[in-house]
């Protein structure tokens, strides 16, 4: 076997390497990348909406605790509706400038909120909204759209659970004003105890961010309630259900904006209670968006209910609401599973507490053409190019003629631990994609828009270079944003997200692809009922994969990128591996089946 050379002149003579200096960057080492605050994500001179934060006169911390009150905080509020404590202040920030930091110090109920001030935005305008924040708690973002007419809507943003963590990552929203919006207000919301720090927040008018798209036209096929009457049947069709063992109370309530549904439940024990309507019917494949707005002072789930022509029910949970104590509006997309006659989508409660509801819609938003893809599909990826790949899970590919796909940081290559060069080379020639992971490992969401453009394009020129050139991304971590999405748009042409999930027909978005993201947990039945679930919708199953560890290693890697327990041992892989084979769906690259997905 020929000897390697010293990785060194290895890195010299890579040309796919632009530049002779090469961090590893991993959690919070963009801050080496970006030289401190010069190059991290900040709004451009004098373009910042937002009143900046700063301590008091005397140079102590501002802080409130309890209700909502002015503060030396630059004009945010933090408020709570039901049984907590407490108190914001304004402390040292670990990215840039000063922090709020939001202490909830007791909970038993409803949710603690804190509020950006009120900023009044320009007809016919994009805006960027991000800030850093770290949370030893769950939270969720919203935003605060008010009109012209006067009136105001809370809407919880796409994806908006972030888990807690000691490092600060970026939160973000883009919107358009349409005309609509004259002023928008972001909130925190937490639902427990814990500390939350909110820190480089800013909003300003942007162009270069990819807007997401607004909730569609199309009639409401969830009937209306009738005028409130005296009692809870007077709703053309509405009506409480309970079952399992729980007390519960229901009926109308009136408020400036309508009317509203409301249930109250005690001696909860097991079971659900909700409000519901006469089924809606649907047809196999087609998809649905569904809206509503909510109330309450306990958890609330989603769930759309199916009845298949058969008569059997299918039901899938499309998420579960944190408490709030303000009307908050939110959106999701459903696709009727085969079979599917009828479906009900409800809020509903499974404990003690206060919840209301109002606004209900569904709407057919299916896409022209062909409802599904003629056949179901696999991709295989592997993050980050690490050399454990090539030694281990290649000869397992190549036991299943499985090719595969690569996205790799092209500041890695030639560097120990990672994939050479020719090795690269040589997994194209047999078929497999390699693609890009931007330049360098680093949170593009929490750099630049200068750094992040010179990210994605020396990502794309440096493999273009050496003969590898690709439309296909994968932001490092899965961190992307409205602005990375719009920077990424000018190099490639699809980008893989980290969202759970199947990519179909009707839901296949090429700039953010739904994966199945495998760790040391990922159980043999997981990856078996996404398979079916693949071959039911005949969908696209993208699976992402990091290192490789030996049989008898625990999975862990002493070098590593993800600190997420993404490391499975060979065996592991052996084993899903086997299953995919056994499911008899094609395995094809990302680019490959991205385009054979594109025709009739």
């Amino acid at each position: 076997m020929a000897r390697r050379r010293p990785w060194i002149l290895r890195l010299l003579l890579n040309p796919l390497v632009v530049i002779a200096a090469v961090v590893a960057l991993v959690a919070a080492g963009w801050m080496m990348y970006t030289g401190a605050t010069n190059g991290i994500a900040q709004a451009r001179p004098g373009a910042n909406l937002l009143p900046t934060l700063a301590r008091t006169a005397g140079g102590a911390a501002g802080s409130v605790s309890g209700t909502a009150a002015a503060l030396p905080t630059a004009g945010w509020t933090v408020n709570h509706s039901g049984d907590a404590k407490t108190s914001l202040d304004v402390t040292d920030g670990q990215v840039i400038g000063q922090a709020l930091k939001l202490d909830v110090t007791s909970y038993a109920s409803g949710d603690i909120t804190l509020t950006s001030p009120r900023v009044n935005v320009e007809p016919g305008k994009t805006y960027l909204f991000k800030a850093y924040a770290a949370s030893e708690a769950d939270f969720t973002l919203l935003a605060r759209h008010h009109h012209a007419d006067g009136s105001a809507t809370l809407e919880q943003l796409r994806n908006p659970l972030q888990k807690p963590g000691n490092s600060p990552f970026t939160v973000s929203d883009a919107f358009d004003t349409n005309d609509k919006t004259t002023a928008v207000e972001y909130v925190f919301r937490m639902a427990s105890k814990g500390t939350l720090r909110v820190e480089g927040a800013y909003l300003e008018a942007a162009d270069d961010v990819r807007v997401p798209p607004a909730s569609p036209a199309g009639p409401n096929l969830i009937p209306p309630p009738g005028p409130a009457g005296p009692q809870p049947g007077d709703a053309d069709g509405w009506a409480p259900f309970t079952y399992g063992a729980l007390a519960m109370q229901s009926g109308r309530g009136v408020d400036q904006d309508g009317s509203y549904f409301w249930t109250r439940i005690t001696n909860y024990q097991n079971g659900e209670g909700k409000w519901q309507y006469p089924p809606v019917t649907v047809a196999p494949d087609r998809s649905y968006e569904f809206g509503a707005s909510y109330r309450a002072d306990r958890e609330v789930d989603v769930v759309a209910e199916f009845e298949l022509a058969g008569g059997a029910r299918i039901f899938r949970n499309l998420a579960t609401l944190p408490p709030a104590g303000e009307w908050t509006t939110l959106r999701d997309v459903v696709q009727a599973p085969a079979g599917a006659a009828s479906v009900m989508v409800t809020l509903i409660s499974h404990a003690n507490g206060n919840t209301a509801v109002r606004g209900y819609t569904l709407k057919d938003i299916t896409r022209p053409g062909p409802l599904r893809w003629s056949q179901p599909t696999v991709s295989l990826t592997f993050d980050d190019g690490w050399q454990s790949v090539y030694d281990r899970a290649l000869p397992l590919l190549n036991k299943h003629n499985f090719v595969s796909t690569h996205y790799i940081n092209a500041s890695s290559i030639e560097t120990p631990n990672f994939m050479t060069a020719a090795e690269l080379q040589q997994l194209h020639r047999s078929g497999h994609e390699i693609a890009a992971h931007s330049y360098q490992h680093v949170d593009l969401t929490s750099i630049g828009t200068a750094q992040l453009d010179e990210q994605l394009r020396k990502s794309e020129d440096g493999l273009a270079a050496a003969g590898l050139a690709t439309d296909d991304l994968a932001p490092p971590y899965g961190r992307m944003d409205p602005q990375v999405q719009w920077y990424a748009g000018k190099y490639f042409n699809v980008i893989r997200g980290t969202d759970d999930g199947i990519n179909t027909r009707q839901n296949l978005d090429p700039e953010d692809l739904k994966v199945l993201y495998v760790t040391d947990e990922t159980t043999p039945e997981t990856l078996k009922e996404a398979l079916a679930e693949t071959k039911q919708a005949n969908g696209w199953l993208i699976v992402v994969y990091h290192q490789i560890s030996a049989p008898d290693s625990s999975g862990t890697q002493e070098h590593t990128i993800a600190a997420d327990r993404s490391t499975i041992t060979s065996d592991a892989l052996t084993t899903q591996l086997q299953i995919i084979a056994d499911s008899g769906i094609p395995v094809q690259t990302v680019a490959k089946a991205f385009m054979q997905l594109q025709g009739p």
